[in-house]
């Protein structure tokens, strides 16, 4: 008697469930797993994208400061000329990157005073070095100019260059 009413309750307890409605509970299972593992997917690349346009900004940063810290070096006027260059260049590539939307707006922006910094530079080409350096910067550095004007970047006037630099033509 035991195991038919085994048998009864076990009938009772697990109903029938027809194919189809059987069919949309595991679909909803299958979406709802689905759901969630986009979900984690998703936020873990936006932390990790995160991640990376924080290095590269550090990144930046530091070469933009190692370059600075070279003033210090400088004693002939081609060291004064190269300094110039590889600053200059530095910032057309971040230009380029930012212009291209191929990094964040924000990191351009916040290196917007080292931007400002590279006019400084390029007027004292201008001054110093070749008085038609002007066209030859807007073909050498595009970029920085373009991100000057479409950014509204000013020359600080905090900003100094290197007492060689200034002195360029008494050493020349």
């Amino acid at each position: 008697m035991i195991i038919v009413l085994d048998g009864v309750y076990l009938q009772i307890a697990a109903p029938q469930i027809e194919i189809p409605l059987l069919a949309v509970m595991i679909s909803c299972v299958t979406m709802t797993i689905f759901a969630i593992t986009l979900w984690i997917t998703w936020k873990s690349t936006k932390e990790n994208t995160r991640a990376t346009h924080a290095q590269l900004l550090r990144s930046f940063h530091e070469d933009l400061i190692k370059r600075l810290e070279k003033n210090t070096i400088l004693k002939t006027t081609d060291d004064c000329e190269r300094y110039a260059n590889d600053y200059l260049n530095t910032l057309d590539e971040i230009a380029f990157l930012t212009l291209k939307n191929k990094i964040p707006l924000e990191i351009g922006t916040y290196l917007r005073r080292f931007f400002g910094y590279g006019l400084i530079i390029i007027d004292w080409y201008d001054k110093m070095v070749s008085d038609d350096f002007g066209v030859v910067a807007k073909a050498n550095w595009p970029n920085h100019f373009e991100f000057c004007k479409k950014y509204s970047v000013q020359k600080n006037p905090d900003d100094k260059l290197p007492k060689i630099m200034q002195d360029y033509n008494k050493i020349k």
